[in-house]
């Protein structure tokens, strides 16, 4: 199997050694299921989980907003590697600008679209703390002896991310975002900018069938990362866009042609407010209708992030697509969530406090008045997870084990005499 699929790897790099593309991680996740038994039927069975979840998601919270912190590790060899701070400033600039939907061309999304853009409620902030509790800016410089972090046989630089391939280790992938910024070709030649990891660490996975906390995160060419970056002579990059296009991947989106290869049949990117298509973009053609849909027929999406169309025409995820992404990060990569609450929690009746948040073990509620209440919690998709009924009756306090919990976000309710008194969101570790 590994021999069959180096073989197609490189009969394809081959052929196209000129041609190339902005994103491996299609090809990369299937490096993946080749190195890792059972890596793609998880992964496929996590993609189809989370779709179904969202479809059920309650109407959550729009105040809340969740930011995850992010390292750049630059890995250098010469100095035009070792790119600018100006250029990741600028690169996160433009990275909360497409999760947020606010850059300056949000107004070029055509009409039949727009009803669909979304906004995800998802910021970056580059990490003020390195994960031994030490100050730092987010950015991790380290001057490597490898000129080139690719590899014999595959398009990827999987090296850049161990010290022993001279690269340098990732950052607890739990609790930050890890870009590797780096060097690394086929044969001398660019044949993909950059490719991510998808979410895997599903419920069902098996954690016995392969390891792969070390490599959770992005890997991109220097050329590719912030505005105007010198390096970069591309005319067919994404330049900048290139990042939300991988942090999309990161947080489960797939492509939105899925892969496919010039057909309208077969797999797609799940989401109905993504028209069918049935290749990527690799012009600007606002024309394009690749697969006529039987009712609801609209054009190809070439403004989505997911696409390849050429730069600067990727502006806008749609709304499902922020869905997915809030889902999985909240549910597959819970730990790299911090939460941003625009509103306080509902205190409209008796003054209520419920610690520790996040919990891991015993939640305790600590109240103000006596009568019978009701705790209820809910998971992200709206699925009741807890209903229990308890008596205060000279006493202000009562706990709850979350010991047999799954990690996770959860909507808390107590309710006293069946009103609501008290809400709250509650991580569970």
């Amino acid at each position: 199997m590994k021999k069959f699929y180096l073989l197609i790897l490189l009969s394809l790099a081959v052929n196209t050694v000129n041609a190339q593309q902005p994103c491996g991680t299609y090809e990369y996740e299937t490096h993946l299921g080749a190195q890792f038994p059972g890596f793609t039927e998880a992964l496929n069975q996590t993609r189809e989980v989370s779709l179904h979840a969202i479809q059920r998601l309650s109407k959550a919270s729009n105040d809340t907003v969740y930011r995850i912190p992010v390292v750049f590790h630059i890995v250098w060899n010469i100095n035009k590697q070792n790119i600018h701070d100006s250029l990741i400033h600028s690169q996160m600039k433009v990275l909360n600008e497409a999760f947020r939907h606010t850059h300056n061309d949000t107004n070029k999304v055509r009409s039949i679209f727009k009803p669909v853009a979304g906004d995800t409620k998802i910021e970056f902030y580059l990490a003020t703390k390195d994960p031994n509790g030490n100050p730092t800016n987010g950015i991790n410089r380290v001057k490597t002896s490898r000129v080139d972090f690719g590899e014999a046989g595959n398009l990827f630089a999987e090296g850049v991310k161990s010290s022993s391939g001279l690269g340098v280790e990732a950052w607890n992938t739990d609790k930050f975002l890890n870009i590797w910024v780096c060097n690394f070709t086929f044969n001398g030649s660019i044949f993909v900018a950059a490719y991510a990891f998808p979410p895997t660490n599903a419920k069902f996975w098996s954690g016995s069938s392969f390891t792969t906390d070390n490599l959770q995160g992005v890997v991109v060419n220097y050329q590719y990362v912030g505005i105007k970056n010198p390096n970069d002579l591309s005319p067919t990059s994404l330049r900048e866009k290139t990042l939300p296009h991988e942090v999309g991947h990161f947080l489960g989106l797939r492509h939105i042609w899925a892969d496919k290869r010039n057909t309208c049949f077969g797999e797609d990117d799940g989401f109905s407010d993504t028209p069918l298509s049935n290749s990527a973009s690799t012009i600007v053609n606002f024309n394009k209708n690749t697969c006529k849909e039987t009712t609801n027929d609209k054009p190809d999406m070439i403004e989505n992030y997911m696409d390849y169309t050429p730069y600067p025409n990727t502006i806008m995820f749609t709304k499902q697509q922020a869905d997915l992404m809030r889902f999985n990060l909240l549910n597959l990569r819970s730990d790299l969530a911090e939460l941003i609450v625009t509103k306080p929690p509902i205190f409209n009746y008796p003054q209520i406090s419920v610690y520790p948040n996040p919990v891991q073990g015993e939640l305790k509620m600590n109240f103000e008045k006596e009568g019978a209440y009701k705790v209820i919690l809910t998971d992200m998709t709206g699925r009741k997870v807890v209903e229990n009924m308890f008596e205060l009756n000279g006493k202000f306090e009562h706990s709850l084990s979350t010991s047999n919990m799954a990690s996770g976000v959860y909507h808390l309710s107590l309710l006293l005499n069946n009103e609501q008194v008290y809400k709250q969101r509650l991580i569970v570790q």
